[in-house]
């Protein structure tokens, strides 16, 4: 994180923080990458390039690719953990 001299409770209290806002940043930067698709078939297209031509589906596809890409990582992130305790020793309680 940005403060490595703050203490770790403050660390441990703004991970969650510093999780979300870099979630939101990198969606933001997929939205851009998907203008920046956008606008490059639209120019193509003012400029005379069929709508099913091979320069058209690789623009497509590349887009797609990164929305399935962003997809998947904004999934992984906002999963909930797995516990791997459940395969560790643990310590035995005598009643």
């Amino acid at each position: 994180m940005l403060f490595r001299s703050a203490s770790p409770t403050v660390r441990r209290r703004m991970l969650p923080w510093h999780v979300r806002s870099g979630l939101v940043i990198y969606i933001l930067a997929l939205l851009a990458a998907e203008l920046g698709f956008l606008e490059k078939l639209t120019f193509l297209q003012a400029a005379g390039l069929g709508r099913y031509s091979s320069e058209a589906l690789l623009v497509n596809f590349t887009a797609l690719l990164v929305v399935l890409l962003g997809a998947s990582v904004v999934l992984y992130v906002t999963a909930p953990m797995h516990n791997e305790q459940t395969h560790a020793y643990s310590a035995v309680h005598k009643p």
